[in-house]
This record gives C-alpha cells, structure tokens and sequence, in this order.
C-alpha cells in the first residue's frame, strides 16, 4: 500500500500533467492576473509543481509562485480550488467564461456572403478610376447601360473608399477587443482570421461572433444540467 508521501506524490504529478495539458488557457489567466504578464509571454507557460501552500509556474524564462489563501488541506481539494481561482482571474480580467476557438466563414450564411462580397468588391474595383470609364470590363459589360452614374461613382470614389476603411478599421478594432474578452490573441490563427474579416465585411462578422458564442453559451449551460 502506498504512503501518503506517495499518495501526495502521485496526485502533485496527475494535477500537472492535467493542467499543462488541457488547461493552459487557466493558466494563463492566473499569471495574467496575478503577474500582470501579457498574453505573448505565456504562449508556453507551464505548471512546475504544486503544493498545499502554493502553486509555480514557468514562462518566458521567468519562475512565478501563486499562494493559495487559505492553503490546502490536501491536495484533494486542489481542483476545486484551481476551477474557483480560474474564475475569479477570469471576473477580474473582464474576461467571459467563453473561449472562442473556431471561425465561422461569412459563406455560411447566403446574407454575411452577399455583404463581405460587396464590400470587397468596393476595396478592389474603386481605387482604380480606370474601372469606371470605357475600356474596362466593367463599363463595357454593365456600366455602359449607366454613363452618367458611371461618372458620378468615378468622382466620389475615393470619398467612399476612405469613408468606409475607416468605419471599417475601427470595427476591426472592436473585434479585437471583442476575441480578447474571449480570450483569442494575436497568437492564435483564429484571431487573425476574424479581424481579417471584420475590416472587409464589418458588422456581419460580429453577428456570427455572438451566434457563436450564444451556441457554446447554450453547450455549457446543457451539461449543468
């Protein structure tokens, strides 16, 4: 039979095998919150060792120790513990308790694809006042019904480019502050994929971004039960 040194032993080992596998994301909060480190330092952070008094963690070439207050018992109650403070960094952080990690494609919903599809059609075709005069496929195959319209979209054209890169850039923006409440940082490829497509098709993305989040909302709500 084995000891309790043992017994502790072993648990300390399944606890941060556990948590460096499958709960890097709360990791990453304790030391955000505690630490104060951002988000391009603990890409690789890691749990070192656990104890009833306290918790160590490795990243960024820095060695990093959270004290639980009141300590431990046993580390029998360290996943309660470990799931309470996860969401107590996550409140303080301002952070939601859903993780995003998957993108949606505007092409699942015919209206999101008519939207992005227009709007970088807009990006491509009114920089070039060429496009809007004859000689171009599209004057010569649609516009030449429209002259005078022609015209008119050739002399604003660049109004309407700047106008809307600059609704857009600050939606980007928004988006990005939208994924980090999600906890989604430049360092993951969802990131880049969402704010991409938020510059081109702006409000349509954040659409799916909160049907998204409603669906795992609704996931997470259902296994309470």
């Amino acid at each position: 039979m084995a000891t309790p040194d043992a017994q502790e032993a072993a648990a300390r080992e399944r606890i941060i095998k556990h948590m460096n596998a499958d709960h890097n994301d709360s990791i990453q909060r304790y030391l955000e919150d505690s630490e104060e480190a951002h988000f391009y330092q603990l890409r690789n952070a890691r749990m070192t060792d656990i104890s009833q008094n306290e918790m160590k963690f490795q990243y960024a070439g820095k060695q990093a120790i959270i004290p639980f207050d009141p300590p431990l018992k046993s580390l029998r109650e360290a996943r309660e513990r470990l799931v309470q403070m996860d969401k107590d960094s996550t409140q303080s952080l301002g952070r939601s308790d859903i993780r995003i990690t998957e993108f949606i494609p505007c092409y699942v919903k015919l209206g999101h694809f008519l939207n992005f599809s227009q709007c970088m059609l807009t990006y491509l075709l009114l920089p070039r006042s060429a496009n809007f005069k004859p000689g171009s496929l599209l004057f010569d195959h649609l516009l030449y019904r429209v002259p005078a319209f022609a015209n008119f979209i050739s002399a604003v054209r660049l109004y309407i480019v700047v106008i809307m890169v600059g609704i857009h850039v600050v939606e980007s923006s928004l988006m990005v502050k939208k994924l980090r409440k999600h906890g989604v940082t430049p360092l993951d490829r969802v990131w880049w994929l969402w704010v991409g497509t938020a510059f081109v098709e702006g409000i349509t993305s954040f659409w799916r971004v909160d049907e998204l989040v409603a669906k795992k909302r609704q996931e997470k709500e259902a296994k309470k039960h």
